[in-house]
């Protein structure tokens, strides 16, 4: 484990000498950087279902039945609650909600290799040796506003691409183990401590700041108390813990989400820490490399398990008045080849995929662009990376023509020229794919 993923974890330490063995220090540094002081919660958060290794969005969501058999591969087609849409046969419960979705069939860009496709999803920029950019989800915690009770950006399998970049380490998603219940040391306080000792410590440390305080505050000591304060409530509070608890939800919407398997844990994990705060929470699902054996991959493992947790989150946050204020996102890096190779497999593709969207503002039973008669690419409305970056960073409130000064002090534009979100005036596709103001 490497020094930075150590610091990473011990988050929240609080106590001018100790408080159960953790330092008020660290706690201050990581709470400056987990967002800025406020007294609300911005209303726009996010969910991000990477699938890591580039589905074969044609055999999901982008089906071509008319098309030869070496293209249309092996699954037939169901209608869905959107008057003449198709997807796979193998999403049964996607159908029941697409009329709650956004489905974009015309994503496209140039890098069909894993790593800097998936630096290209993530940040809306094309790779550069120069300049490692942030993710979506750093974006949204630097320049969000956040709560203190619980890190802004989340991660369980954090995609190897996702990064603070210039933005620096602060900002990077807060990882949590992907399939255990521990807790991150110094995330809340352990289940033996004594909480009657940890209020009267904190309450010894108050006493303290009292005299130093007949000695004269300045605007620094100041601060450094709101974060002493604000740490204390975090741990007493113990949010995170509560968060990632799925046994206080009923058993029947833990077997909604799948709880026999990771991602529907992590799913219904992630939809808890967002009602507790977060702004970005990434749930990585890997296996979607499927070079070979594409159809029984899909068939009997990662299909049955995206389309429960799809409907699982999108009924889920919609009957619990969410949906509109959180933005589901699920996507690869790029998707798959039309044609099916030698090993029953499709290969890597990035000039035409899909991607699913679902409430924060999106319009809803929308299909946004499409492919040509053979999957090759888009021969409607277009949508690149820096585009659907653009349109989701809009989504949550954050401006993206606006510069950020990065770690080293330099001035740097939060998106490039061309991630322009999808429906403004100056993007040249007739049509958005947001709600209208």
């Amino acid at each position: 484990m490497s020094r930075a993923t150590r610091n990473r974890r011990s988050f929240l330490r609080v106590g001018t000498a100790s408080l159960f063995g953790v330092s008020l220090s660290e706690i201050t540094s990581r709470l400056q950087a987990a967002g800025p002081v406020a007294s609300e919660v911005s209303s726009k958060s996010m969910i991000l279902l990477w699938l890591d290794g580039a589905p074969s969005t044609i055999d999901m969501w982008d089906p071509k039945p008319d098309a030869p058999d070496n293209i249309r591969g092996d699954f037939a087609t169901i209608s869905t609650n959107v008057p003449g849409v198709r997807i796979s046969e193998h999403l049964p419960k996607t159908a029941e909600i697409l009329n709650r979705c956004t489905l974009i069939r015309s994503l496209q860009h140039n890098i069909p290799e894993h790593g800097p496709g998936s630096q290209l999803m993530l940040t809306g920029h094309q790779p550069s040796p120069a300049l490692d950019y942030p993710s979506l989800g750093s974006l949204a915690a630097r320049l969000t506003t956040g709560t203190f009770a619980i890190p802004s950006n989340i991660a369980f399998h954090k995609p190897a691409a996702d990064s603070a970049g210039y933005l620096g380490s602060a900002w990077n998603a807060f990882e949590l183990e992907n399939d255990s219940d521990n807790i991150p040391i110094g995330l809340s306080l352990d289940p033996s401590a004594d909480v009657e000792r940890f209020r009267r410590r904190v309450a010894l440390r108050d006493r303290f700041d009292k005299q130093l305080d007949r000695l004269g505050s300045n605007g620094v000591a100041d601060s450094l108390k709101q974060f002493q304060q604000q740490a204390a409530s975090v741990l007493e509070q113990d949010t995170v813990r509560s968060a990632l608890s799925i046994e206080r939800e009923s058993e029947a919407i833990r077997e909604m989400y799948g709880q026999r398997f990771v991602f529907g844990r992590n799913a219904l994990k992630a939809r808890r820490l967002i009602e507790a705060g977060a702004r970005f929470v990434t749930v990585g699902f890997s296996g979607w490399d499927t070079h070979s054996n594409n159809f029984t991959q899909l068939r009997n493992n990662l299909l049955p398990q995206l389309d429960r947790v799809v409907h699982a989150l999108v009924t889920d946050l919609n009957q619990r008045g969410m949906l509109e204020s959180t933005i589901v996102c699920c996507c690869g890096e790029f998707g798959r080849t039309p044609n099916v190779n030698g090993s029953a497999g499709r290969d890597h593709w990035s000039k035409a995929f899909s991607v699913l969207l679902a409430g924060g503002g999106f319009q809803e039973g929308r299909v946004y662009g499409q492919t040509d008669r053979l999957g090759h690419e888009p021969s409607e409305d277009p949508c690149t990376p820096a585009e659907l970056s653009a349109t989701l960073l809009k989504q949550l409130g954050i401006d993206t023509n606006q510069t950020i000064t990065s770690s080293s002090g330099r001035p740097i534009r939060v998106l490039e020229a061309s991630g322009i979100p999808v429906g403004s005036p100056s993007n040249t596709a007739a049509n958005g794919f947001t709600q209208p103001h």
